[in-house]
């Protein structure tokens, strides 16, 4: 008899719609394998529907992205084993027919416990055809991966050894086949007793195999690419390489073999990589951890004929902290360099011991240059005139450069044209428990992961830091100016072109303490840099609407003398509109900027709107525009564009409130800088909590562009103080965005071929390919009243919709934005952003 498809009652019967906070943490765990990104949102999520939380979670792009890309390349869903208790919670909480609960709660592998939920009549019934478990072809991979588990041990060229085991009935004994190069070559039954297998899944243990490699295959193939798969199937248990030396009678057989397995794996590599590297991320909190693995990871810089002099300032440093930072220097891998100490009088004795010693170890020799005053930019102004080398880093006794700090700086400089004047880096912190270890023991917290050169960042905080490699002609006609120690080199910078600073996103110094901001003494070098650039603008402590704590700047622009027009459609919805309009208009005499309201109307038909929208009209208060025929934001706004004169155009959705008093006059003053493209805003939900910070871009087709800030507290200042100043952004969204109206017609407008996602994405990068910046500023903050959930919404045409755009957008432009300038290399792409940490990829330098 045939299963029903709903849960059978049973004594856990009564749980299925009694949620808790901790049963959506670990339903995260059980889909997304991490965890939730507030416990606010667990307890909301708590509340709703088991169909709804149920499919949002297995329905998820993110989901489709890992477990679902996974299954599709043919390969298992996760690795390794779920954490123990995870598998008798689902059989507990899910809707489960009896059957599928009992297969459920005895899964010992994530093949096993996917199979047996995608196999359940009654959990079937909560999943779409397309669910990335019951989608056909990731079925089939999905039951093949359940069916057997195996792993190579040992892979030499005449044997292989490993272990192979059915889930289902441990005690039986499983024959595999050994395919190499894509060809069958022989079969292997387990016989061998394995104690580690018996303990993880029970049995009598003789799960072991060892089969020998034939003498043909040695001969035939000098690399094995060795695949061990069952009998009579494709899905690849377990893989492993070996060499041999035999000759190769086949050549030109062997190559096309070789090309066809090549593709075959990048293939499978492309499709796995963004699940593997959120297998291998980090929580930024375990810096410390990720900095022993990661550190020294990826290809060493070619060497480079370079010459760079490398200036320490040991003035007021201990013996110790001097002796680190000068053996640092000497253990780099770029040979070309010059070592020069600054000291004062009374440490003249460490310098010439210095100078001793590194001669009876066959080391060059550190230059010196006695300098007592107490400015140190003076003393490194003093250090720069004896410079000869082709570049120059100044540096204090309290950092310690990477080994291949160097030649990654040189690398940089060579890699670019000669307009390149100055490379900054990433740093991070030594850990001051460890201060009696050995420089290259010692724990590393505190990164700065810094983002590529962006100038109005720099102005706002110098987030670029003091450690900055120079051209060394660059430097002197910059020049270091004794005002603005401690933050010379970044006053340096603030006068060299922004196309001629570049960025070496690895890790190259760590500091015995971090680096302090003077915040006087910031504002007054960067009122300096904004006189002489004839910029109409103070720079002014800031104090965050939101109470973030920072201590950067507020760059408070004067708005040009121009015209806005705030554009915002709308559908009914009066108790969302009229909250909005009203904020415009009692924000009115706070902003210089004079603006016009028009309001699309598209087919209202609510008695109390209409009349609204009337009255609105009547007053002069705003125009409104009639609109029929199928919903398309992109047209909407484009047709409201072609009826203004205004040289702002500001386009707004009908649930936002105004809550910055001069919202506008900041937007004005930054979208009609003739190098920005749009201006966008923070947007605050409801309770305060943060919607859009900006965007980020991740290197995917079906999440190529996600919001940053999501969740986090309104006054949280995010990391390195992002959500509290003005920076370049991949995009901004269309919830409220800014654009000259020059601009927007030459761009083309938004694109209604995109008619509800992605216009807003695509105006932006459009921009960007022009040349032209897009901008996030705190100064403009709304309240967005949109759902705080709409992310996990689980209507499948919107979402359907959401991805086509997607990848649209992805097949427009991933090739030329899918690496984010602004969104460090070592953070991971799959989760939320700035929260966890990827291996470096090998592009970063």
């Amino acid at each position: 008899m045939e299963e029903p498809l709903v849960a059978q009652p049973n004594e856990h019967a009564a749980e299925f719609g009694d949620w808790a906070a901790e049963d959506v943490g670990l339903l995260y765990r059980l889909v997304l394998d991490r965890g939730a990104e507030t416990r606010e949102l667990l307890e909301e999520m708590a509340k709703w529907p088991l169909e709804r939380l149920i499919g949002s979670f297995f329905h998820s792009d993110e989901f489709k992205a890992t477990v679902g890309a996974a299954l599709l390349a043919g390969a298992r869903p996760r690795e390794g084993a779920p954490e123990p208790g995870t598998a008798a919670w689902a059989a507990r909480k899910l809707p489960l027919s009896e059957a599928g609960r009992a297969r459920v709660s005895v899964a010992r592998t994530w093949s096993c416990l996917y199979h047996a939920l995608a196999e359940d009549p009654c959990f079937r019934s909560h999943m779409d055809a397309d669910s990335p478990l019951t989608e056909p072809r990731a079925f089939a991979v999905l039951t093949a991966a359940a069916e057997l588990e195996a792993q190579l041990d040992e892979v030499s060229p005449h044997r292989v050894r490993g272990w192979a085991i059915r889930p289902s009935s441990p005690d039986a004994r499983v024959t595999v086949a050994l395919w190499i190069n894509g060809f069958f070559c022989c079969a292997g039954t387990t016989f061998a007793f394995r104690r580690d297998v018996q303990d993880r899944f029970g049995g009598d243990g003789l799960a072991g195999f060892e089969i020998e490699i034939p003498e043909a295959a040695r001969r035939r193939f000098a690399e094995m690419n060795i695949e061990i798969r069952p009998v009579g199937g494709d899905f690849v248990l377990a893989r492993g390489r070996a060499t041999s030396e035999p000759p190769r009678p086949d050549v030109v057989s062997e190559i096309r073999d070789e090309i066809a397995e090549a593709r075959r794996v990048l293939e499978r590599l492309e499709t796995r990589l963004p699940w593997v590297e959120s297998t291998l991320s980090a929580p930024l909190s375990d810096y410390a951890a990720y900095s022993r693995i990661w550190r020294d990871a990826g290809p060493l810089p070619e060497p480079d004929d370079l010459t760079i002099d490398v200036i320490i300032d040991i003035t007021g440093g201990t013996a110790r902290h001097v002796e680190d930072a000068v053996q640092a220097v000497a253990r780099q891998s770029h040979a070309r360099h010059n070592l020069i100490l600054i000291a004062a009088s009374p440490q003249r004795p460490l310098a010439a011991d210095i100078q001793q010693r590194m001669t009876w170890a066959g080391q060059a020799a550190p230059a010196l240059v006695l300098c007592d005053t107490e400015n140190p930019a003076e003393r490194a102004q003093a250090a720069l005139d004896t410079a000869v080398g082709d570049l120059v880093l100044v540096l204090t006794s309290e950092v310690i450069l990477h080994p291949h700090a160097l030649g990654r700086i040189a690398a940089r400089f060579s890699a670019a044209s000669s307009d390149l004047e100055a490379v900054y880096f990433d740093e991070d912190v030594i850990d001051p428990r460890d201060a009696e270890e050995a420089a290259q023991d010692r724990r590393r917290i505190q990164p700065r992961l810094k983002p590529d050169f962006d100038p109005d960042y720099l102005c706002q905080i110098p987030y670029v830091g003091e450690a900055v490699a120079f051209r060394r002609e660059a430097l002197q006609r910059l020049g270091l100016r004794r005002e603005a120690a401690p933050h010379a080199v970044c006053d340096a910078l603030l006068r060299a072109p922004s196309q001629a600073v570049g960025h070496v996103a690895r890790v190259l110094a760590a500091r015995i303490t971090p680096e302090t901001v003077a915040p006087d003494v910031w504002r007054a070098c960067v009122s300096r840099h904004l006189a002489q650039a004839g910029v109409d603008a103070v720079a002014e402590p800031r104090t965050d609407l939101l109470g973030a704590e920072t201590q950067a700047l507020r760059i408070r622009r004067a708005p040009p003398p121009i015209s806005a027009s705030v554009i915002i459609p709308t559908r009914d919805g009066l108790d969302l509109l009229r909250p909005c309009i009203d904020s415009l208009l009692e924000r009115r005499g706070e902003n210089r900027t004079p603006f016009e309201i028009v309001i699309i109307d598209h087919e209202s038909r609510e008695p109390e709107t209409r009349d609204y929208l009337a009255a609105l009209q009547d007053q002069g208060a705003a125009r409104v525009l009639p609109y029929s025929g199928d919903f398309n934001w992109a047209l909407m706004n484009n047709l409201a564009a072609g009826q203004t004169q205004a040289d702002l155009l500001v386009f707004l959705n009908n649930d936002t409130v105004a809550l910055s008093p001069d919202w506008l006059d900041e937007l004005a003053a930054q979208a009609m800088r003739p190098e920005v493209g749009v201006a966008g805003c923070r947007l605050i939900y409801g309770d305060g909590t943060i919607q859009h910070a900006g965007f980020v871009n991740r290197e995917e087709t079906y999440a190529f562009l996600c919001h940053e800030g999501v969740g986090a507290p309104g006054s949280d200042p995010g990391y390195l103080d992002r959500h509290v100043v003005v920076h370049a952004t991949a995009a901004v969204t269309g919830a409220c965005m800014a654009v000259r109206a020059a601009l927007f017609r030459d761009l083309g407008g938004f694109d209604p071929g995109l008619p509800v996602e992605g216009n807003d994405v695509d105006l932006c990068l459009r921009a960007r390919a022009r040349g032209l910046t897009i901008l996030y500023t705190p100064d403009a903050t709304l309240y967005h009243l949109e759902s705080k959930t709409r992310g996990f919404n689980h209507d499948r045409a919107r979402q359907a919709v959401a991805e086509a755009a997607s990848r649209l957008i992805w097949s427009r432009w991933g090739e030329r934005f899918s690496r984010d300038p602004g969104f460090n290399p070592h953070f991971d792409r799959t989760g939320r952003p700035f929260a966890r940490l990827r291996p470096p990829p090998p592009w970063t330098g």
